[in-house]
C-alpha cells in the first residue's frame, strides 16, 4: 500500500467510512488534513473534490472554511491551509 492510499484509509477509518465526512473534515490541526484524499493539497485531483463539494454541500463547506479561518488566526505560518481557503473561496468561473 503506497503512502497516498495509507493516508486515504486512515481518514476514512477516522471519518466512519464516509467519503464526504473526510471531504468535510474539520480537524484542521491534523497533519494528514491537507492530504486527506490520498494526494497533494496542491493536486488538480484535491481542487475538483473541493469544488464538487462546494456545489454539493455549501453549508457544510462554509463550516470548515470558518474552521479554517479560525486555525489562521493562530497559526498564521501555515501555508498549505492559506493555499487551501484560497481554494475553498474561489468562484467557480
Amino acid at each position: 500500500m503506497s503512502r497516498a492510499q495509507s493516508i486515504n484509509k486512515h481518514c476514512l477509518d477516522c471519518a466512519g467510512g464516509s467519503p464526504k465526512e473526510v471531504t468535510l473534515c474539520v480537524i484542521v490541526p491534523c497533519p494528514l488534513w491537507p492530504y486527506r484524499f490520498g494526494c497533494s493539497y496542491k493536486s488538480k485531483v484535491f481542487r475538483e473534490r473541493m469544488r464538487s463539494a462546494k456545489r454539493r454541500y455549501p453549508q457544510d463547506i462554509q463550516i470548515m472554511v470558518e474552521e479554517l479561518a479560525a486555525y489562521l488566526e493562530n497559526h498564521p505560518t501555515a501555508a498549505e491551509y492559506v493555499y487551501i481557503a484560497d481554494i475553498l473561496e474561489k468562484d467557480e468561473d
